[in-house]
């Protein structure tokens, strides 16, 4: 070997060594700081902490297989992640958008086909054995928190199978959820947008959704599911609700009357009660303000069940604002 080449090599251990060095001087000066380079562990298993402080962010998207998801108010916005492999997730945030997508093997996550090795850095492939050693079979959660001067645009959602859970969002935003099988539960969700789940344009109906919903007031609802359970507590639409599905349930206890809504009702063997009395399908009303809200559910053989919340301090106030 010629010296030239034993000095060059002997530089590139010396540089790697320096980066290893580095590595860890700064892996422990974060630790100091209270800043996590890697997974933090606690209770729930590693958590990943991404701080949402000065980001600006109109739009955020979960693009997940099996997880449960929780968006909620807090006192400092920031997102969790819970128990997902650092190096089996592209997390990014550009535009306005913060986009979170989980890698399902290490094909996926060399990246070699499709478009190159992607470098995520050295502490990566640091953690990388600790990662292996996570269990496979930890429950995966993500845990959105937002403070009150953050509005979110719109929050698309896809997923395998989650269990979702929002609660206390009063905003003008757009929930797109997009599932195979899920269950969904809305706590006091106020907007003046839409909620949209598997009802966008070219979206196949979810195969089952569990679908609770609590004092929800939005503008306009709408599911599409072969097999939907649906419970709707104190709920109010403003424009319009459209459910579709094939077996299941719809019970809705509506913060409107029943003669102030315009109302189609249809399913081919289930039955329809209104307000406790069995009507014949299809059944459908009209009301004499062109402004009153529309209900439309179509099933197969679910039955339908609409009922008046009556005068509950809890209901939705009137209004198409949240």
């Amino acid at each position: 070997m010629k010296p030239t080449s034993i000095v060059s090599l002997i530089i590139a251990v010396l540089l790697i060594i320096l980066g290893l060095v580095t590595c860890m001087i700064a892996q422990n000066m974060a630790t100091a700081n209270g800043e996590f380079l890697f997974s933090e562990t606690r209770e729930d298993g590693l958590v990943n902490t991404v701080d949402l402080t000065e980001s600006e962010v109109s739009k955020i998207e979960l693009i997940v297989s099996d997880a449960e998801i929780n968006i909620m108010r807090g006192d400092k916005a920031c997102i969790e992640f819970v128990n997902f492999r650092e190096n089996y997730y592209n997390l990014s945030a550009a535009n306005r958008v913060l986009s979170f997508s989980e890698i399902p093997d290490i094909t996926s996550m060399l990246k070699f086909w499709e478009n190159g090795f992607t470098f995520k850095g050295m502490r990566y492939i640091l953690n990388f054995k600790k990662d292996q050693e996570q269990a496979p079979d930890a429950k995966k959660i993500i845990n959105l928190y937002l403070t009150n001067d953050k509005e979110i645009k719109i929050f698309d959602i896809q997923a395998d199978n989650c269990s979702l859970n929002i609660e206390n969002m009063t905003s003008a935003t757009d929930y797109n959820i997009t599932v195979n099988t899920a269950e969904i539960t809305l706590t006091s969700l106020k907007t003046a947008s839409n909620i949209n789940i598997n009802a966008k344009d070219g979206d196949k109906p979810a195969q089952s959704v569990t679908l609770n919903m609590n004092r929800t007031l939005a503008a306009n609802v709408n599911v599409a599911a072969d097999e939907l359970l649906m419970d709707a507590k104190v709920y109010r639409c403003n424009v319009s609700t459209n459910i579709v599905c094939d077996t299941g349930s719809v019970a809705i206890e509506s913060a409107k009357k029943a003669d102030a809504l315009k109302m189609n009702l249809d399913t081919v063997s289930g039955k329809v009660l209104v307000d406790g009395a069995e009507q014949a399908s299809p059944y459908t009303t009209t009301t004499a303000n062109a402004e009153d809200a529309k209900l439309q559910i179509t099933t197969d053989s679910a039955d339908i069940r609409i009922t008046y919340a009556g005068s509950s301090a809890e209901a939705p106030a009137e209004g198409t604002e949240p």
